[in-house]
């Protein structure tokens, strides 16, 4: 999770100079009408920012960096330059003296930021982790980020929130080892060039007919088919947003299926073309999912010479690496060069079918639990073309991306971004209040005024006169989770958020209905945290030791070793996530072997829509000193994603018991997507199961013995389901 100093640092605004070739001079030498070395920047506030001519590393000037005045907590000054990316390489450092004098309160460093085009952060340090502080002499320092394809901006400078005074000189730049001026040019895409939509699509759609939307829903296909199949395209060819402004006011005309396929079958034919490939052999054993392609063998449909066309496409041979999607090492895949179109807050027709278009091929392609989806995937776009067409407002086509986010059923997935207009908790008011669902029921679980009309244990039955249950019914369908207990964790936070300047709430006390209208506050204010412990482990009694790895670090495993050697058993609370690499410490301390406990499945490049199985993944090792007390794991709706994997490797431990309710069901590793509107979302990238070919996503991690609050033990200030774990082990 980022610190508040981090965070600063990847919401800054971009106020950079474009340079036309790639330079950088660290020097300090030279200086502007600002005092700043030529082409510099400040990011910050109530830091003093200048050329020091007293105190240099070499030559005749240095940069300095010190607060004015009484430094606040939130403060910094940082001074950075930017650099646009025309070159290429693998890894990219930052190197350059620094000298510090009095630097405390906070930490001193280089800092170094790689943006894409949408300009959201790839890569980002500004060496918080080092602990740079103190007084010291000049000495040199660097930081080396990777390079990613998509990169075109670097902003590199000094950054520190601290008290006192930092120096910094001899700054340079090398890519791969080498100057930056002498780096190889970038490659330049011919998609890259093409601008000429970026003002809009052009297209209008009044009236959407059937006979349109049946157009659409083939177009979405091949539009998205061609986009992953076509080794064009994958090369970096065509810009496919544009080329579907291009095409479509010729499908929206044609007045007839033949001749809409007449249109799409010129469409791909003037594609160049490629030599057929030879088939990969796949072992039919590690075959998790297939592609699905059996619609362009759909002639009725298609017509014979466009399903023809389609299948030659199938058959053409496809680099690993393409212009829109690469696999991480991890196997999960990475978007490239997908425009967010930030400046459309709300996107002409065109755009928002391209919204509809990309995301529903990106699940087709590259979603591994795409089987999962209970409507099937295919009807869904059909079903939502309609919507996105017909969306009049921004709210209305956000809100009609949230249903499509949701319709895949994946914890992981979300919709966010910097236009974000809707269940904007930094946009909206709500209440100081945190609600959880118990048995069902709203209830107020934490306040941060002890005056507020709400106390802990309410039960909110109404919010402006609409019932909780009604409300309930009307977010389920644009909240997105894998399972119905984690879509109720998510309505908490959306319940209380209002654009009013009141909220009138009708609660249950002691069996008594009350009802009161309350002042909302802005949302970043009335945000409310759920308790936590106050320290990473600890004893409870003398006889079971307890660990809370959302704080636990490594690093704090030997006096875990030493606290616990004689206890009965020990507690693991992963409701929460877990802040270190628990299979480097906790599984190693309570499993006695080296187990294999998940396998995995990928995509492909090569052929979109094959998902196979990977390598196992094992976790312990020998270790006749395990743990050999009992061992219970805390799990709820919470658990998620890693802190379900732990759960799944720390479960083999001899005495393990996982205790609590169904956990959010969205096991492994994200892949980004990027939106137009300015938006953001993610799914899960890879499968993961357990080593029999069970799934994890959707039905979590099933505990043992179900334990879930109830209101009577959330009033009597219990945790039911810790009290169930110790327990257990003092049985």
């Amino acid at each position: 999770m980022k610190t508040g100093f981090l965070l600063l640092f990847t919401m800054l605004p971009l106020l950079g100079i474009t340079q036309s070739k790639p330079s950088f001079d660290g020097s300090f030498e030279q200086s502007n009408a600002a005092g700043l070395p030529e082409g510099w920047m400040k990011w910050g506030t109530r830091y003093h920012q200048y050329l020091d001519t007293q105190m240099v590393h070499s030559g005749h000037r240095s940069l300095c960096l010190t607060p004015e005045g009484v430094k606040g907590a939130n403060d910094f000054g940082s001074s950075a330059i930017s650099i646009p990316v025309t070159f290429s390489g693998e890894k990219i450092t930052l190197t350059g003296f620094l000298k510090l004098q009095n630097v405390e309160d906070g930490v001193a460093g280089l800092i170094m930021r790689i943006d894409d085009k949408d300009n959201k952060v790839r890569e980002f340090n500004n060496m918080q982790q080092d602990k740079i502080h103190g007084t010291a002499d000049w000495k040199q320092y660097s930081i080396t980020l990777p390079l990613p394809k998509d990169a075109r901006t670097v902003y590199a400078g000094v950054v520190t929130n601290g008290t006192g005074k930092v120096w910094a000189d001899d700054l340079e730049i090398t890519v791969d080892g080498k100057p930056l001026s002498k780096a190889p040019p970038r490659y330049i895409y011919k998609a890259d060039n093409d601008t000429a939509f970026d003002g809009g699509s052009g297209i209008d759609i009044p009236v959407l007919t059937p006979l349109q939307a049946s157009h659409l829903e083939v177009l979405g296909k091949v539009w998205g088919f061609l986009k992953y199949y076509h080794p064009a395209i994958g090369r970096g060819d065509y810009n496919w947003d544009y080329e579907l402004f291009r095409i479509l006011p010729a499908i929206l005309q044609a007045s007839t299926e033949a001749a809409r396929n007449a249109v799409l079958l010129s469409w791909v034919n003037k594609l160049s073309t490629a030599a057929p490939g030879k088939e990969k052999t796949v072992d039919d054993s590690k075959i998790k999912m297939l592609p699905d392609l059996d619609w362009i063998r759909d002639e009725k449909t298609l017509g014979r010479d466009l399903s023809d066309a389609l299948k030659k496409v199938a058959s053409m041979r496809r680099e690993d690496e393409q212009y829109y999607v690469q696999l991480y090492p991890t196997g999960n895949p990475q978007f490239l060069h997908e425009n967010s179109y930030s400046n459309m807050l709300y996107p002409d027709a065109g755009f928002r079918l391209l919204a509809l278009f990309r995301y529903w091929n990106m699940v087709q392609y590259y979603f591994p639990y795409k089987y999962l989806v209970t409507e099937g995937w295919n009807p869904q776009l059909a079903k939502f073309i309609p919507l996105f067409v017909q969306a009049k407002d921004v709210a209305a086509y956000q809100t009609a991306l949230l249903e499509l986010i949701a319709s895949i059923h994946d914890s992981h997935a979300s919709l966010y971004g910097p236009n974000l207009y809707i269940r904007n908790r930094m946009k909206s008011k709500t209440l100081p209040v945190r609600i959880k669902f118990v048995e069902e029921k709203a209830m107020v679980l934490k306040t941060t005024d002890p005056n507020l009309a709400l106390h802990k244990g309410d039960v909110i039955t109404a919010i402006n006169q609409e019932t909780v249950t009604d409300m309930v019914k009307r977010l389920l369908p644009t909240t997105s989770a894998s399972n119905y207990p984690t879509q109720l964790c998510r309505i908490e936070n959306y319940l209380l958020l209002t654009k009013d300047s009141t909220l009138t709430i009708t609660y249950e006390r002691n069996g008594e209905q009350h009802t009161v209208t309350m002042p909302a506050v802005p949302g970043a204010d009335g945000y409310v945290r759920g308790d936590q412990p106050a320290t990473s482990w600890r004893m409870i009694g003398n006889d079971i030791g307890y660990v809370y790895p959302g704080l636990f670090k490594n690093t704090q495993m030997d006096s875990v070793k030493q606290a616990f050697a004689n206890t009965r058993g020990m507690v693991i609370d992963l409701r929460c996530y877990p802040s270190d690499d628990m299979l480097g410490s906790l599984a190693l301390y309570v499993l006695p072997e080296r187990q294999t406990f998940v396998k995995f499945t990928t995509g492909s490049t090569t052929s979109p829509g094959l998902f196979t199985v990977t390598y196992p993944m094992s976790a312990g090792g020998k270790n006749k000193d395990y743990y050999q007390g009992k061992v219970v794991i805390l799990v709820n709706e919470t658990t998620q994603s890693n802190a379900e994997f732990v759960t799944m490797a720390l479960r083999l431990a001899p005495r393990a018991t996982v205790i609590g309710s169904t956990t959010a069901g969205a096991d492994g590793n994200v892949s980004y997507l990027t939106i137009p509107g300015g938006l953001n979302s993610l799914f899960t990238g890879i499968g993961v199961y357990y080593p029999n070919g069970k799934e994890t996503q959707r039905v979590g991690i099933k505990p043992d013995i179900i334990v879930t609050p109830t209101v009577k033990g959330i009033r009597e200030n219990r945790d039911e389901v810790l009290e169930k774990a110790l327990s257990l082990i003092r049985e």
